[in-house]
C-alpha cells in the first residue's frame, strides 16, 4: 500500500505523508498490518501493564513517532486514567472544593449564617454541580470524600458540630451531592 501511495503522490511529500498517516490511523486495515510496530519497553516507572509486570510500558509507533502509554490523561479538562475511571478527576474537584472551604473557614467568624450559606452555595456547591453527568459514576472512596467535605461545609456554615449529617442536610433543605446528581440524571 505504501508503494502504491508513493507512486500516486510522487513529487509531493507533504500530501503523501498526510494521506499515509490518515490511512494508517483511520481505516480498518487489520491490526497487524495497521500497527506493525507495537512494542513494549522496560523502564523504572512503577505502573502495571497488561502482562502484570509493573516496569513494562507499551508503545505504538506511527511513522517516526512513538506514542507511550500513560497512567492518566487530561482531555477537555477531565482527568481519565488508563482504566477509564474518573476518580482522579473527582478527587481534583474535591481538592478545589476543600481549598474554597478552607478560605470560608478563615472568614467564618466575621460572617453571619446567611452570608456563610450564600458563599457555601456559590463557591463550594458549584464545584459539584458543574457537569456532574460526566463524572457522577465514580467509586465509593470518592463518594465518601465528597460526603465528608459536604458535612464539614455544613457544620462550618451552621456552626453546628453535634448534629448528624442527615440533620444538617435537613437544616439546609438540601440532599447529598450524589442524590442531587441522580435526580439531575432522572430529569
Amino acid at each position: 500500500m505504501k508503494r502504491a501511495l508513493r507512486k500516486k503522490y510522487k513529487g509531493n511529500q507533504e500530501v503523501f505523508d498526510f494521506v499515509f498517516i490518515y490511512l494508517n490511523t483511520k481505516l480498518l486495515i487489520g491490526r497487524k498490518q495497521k500497527y506493525p510496530d507495537v512494542g513494549h519497553s522496560y523502564n523504572t516507572i512503577n505502573s502495571r501493564c497488561r502482562s502484570g509486570n509493573k516496569n513494562e510500558h507499551s508503545w505504538v509507533k506511527i511513522g517516526d513517532d512513538k506514542i507511550w502509554e500513560s497512567k492518566s490523561v487530561k482531555l477537555l479538562g477531565i482527568n481519565i486514567d488508563n482504566q477509564l475511571k474518573l476518580d482522579s478527576h473527582v478527587l481534583e474537584i474535591c481538592l478545589k472544593a476543600n481549598r474554597k472551604l478552607s478560605a470560608l473557614a478563615r472568614m467564618s467568624r466575621f460572617l453571619s449564617v446567611d452570608k456563610k450559606r450564600t458563599l457555601f452555595k456559590a463557591f463550594f456547591e458549584s464545584q459539584f454541580k458543574y457537569c456532574p453527568l460526566i463524572w457522577m459514576f465514580h467509586g465509593r472512596v470518592a463518594n465518601n470524600k465528597i460526603n465528608r467535605l459536604h458535612e464539614r461545609a455544613l457544620r462550618l456554615v451552621y456552626n453546628d458540630y453535634n448534629s448528624s449529617f442527615d440533620d444538617l442536610l435537613d437544616k439546609d433543605k438540601s440532599v447529598m451531592v450524589h442524590h442531587a446528581n441522580i435526580k439531575l440524571l432522572a430529569t
